[in-house]
């Protein structure tokens, strides 16, 4: 009986101890899974890595376009008031210029036949009939006062396009068309200030030398078309430079 219960006891410890190595495994093999199933989740930070450095390159384009662009839109604006001044400047010059030239006319007619032997005179033309007439004071006052104002503003305004912060900016192949307009605007500026000097020496009254006074309005008019001569195909460049820099950043984009 004793022999029968030990051979009972002996198979019970047997079965017992085979589950017990069956969990060990099974635990083993669960732990050895466990890095396999982790593993992509560490790797998976390098992949986010190239999008925090996309942005700098954009960054660092942008901000000397932005200045180039508003430095176009600067000069443009400045060449614009000085386009304004040359047509004020102009247009007291042509009413000083008619106060002075200002002749007692005749109409010229010429005989014109309508109907059936009926004639009549059509006016074509005026003449002049004598010297001009004495300038009016007050008028050659109001217009010599808007005058040096205005040339003053002119001067003003073009010395802000020409500075050199102005153009030293703009790529070297447009400095080198800009630099002999550059150069021909202020021998026309500089002259245009010379005869505004003689012409108000002509101009104190009550007495006017009335060829003189034209004379010297002519000469001012001339340097001032001279000036927006220049001027235009300044302006033509500098907004050539700005449709260029707009064509590049829509190219980058």
């Amino acid at each position: 009986m004793n022999t029968k219960l030990k051979i009972l006891s002996g198979i019970i410890l047997c079965i017992t101890s085979s589950s017990v190595y069956a969990d060990t495994s099974t635990t083993t093999t669960s732990t050895t899974t466990t890095p396999i199933t982790t593993a992509p989740t560490t790797t998976a930070p390098t992949a986010t890595a190239p999008t925090t450095s996309t942005p700098s390159p954009t960054t660092t384009n942008t901000q000397p376009f932005k200045l180039v662009a508003k430095k176009v839109e600067i000069s443009l604006d400045q060449l614009k008031d000085v386009g304004f001044d040359l047509k004020h400047v102009l247009s007291i010059c042509g009413h000083l210029y008619d106060e002075v030239t200002n002749c007692p006319e005749t109409v010229i007619t010429e005989p014109e036949m309508i109907g059936a032997g009926t004639v009549i005179n059509l006016p074509v033309a005026l003449e002049p009939t004598g010297p001009p007439r004495p300038p009016r004071k007050e008028r050659v006052d109001l217009l010599m006062s808007e005058i040096r104002p205005v040339i003053t503003l002119l001067a003003q305004n073009g010395d802000e396009f020409l500075k050199d912060s102005q153009v030293a900016g703009f790529p070297e192949p447009m400095q080198e068309k800009l630099n002999p307009l550059i150069k021909k605007w202020v021998a026309y500026a500089d002259d245009v200030y010379a005869k505004l000097l003689k012409l108000e020496a002509l101009t104190p009254g009550p007495a006017y030398d009335n060829y003189a006074i034209a004379d010297a309005i002519k000469a001012i008019q001339s340097d001032v078309q001279q000036i927006d001569e220049v001027r235009r195909p300044i302006y033509k460049l500098v907004q050539e430079e700005g449709k260029r820099l707009m064509a590049a950043q829509n190219n980058e984009q």
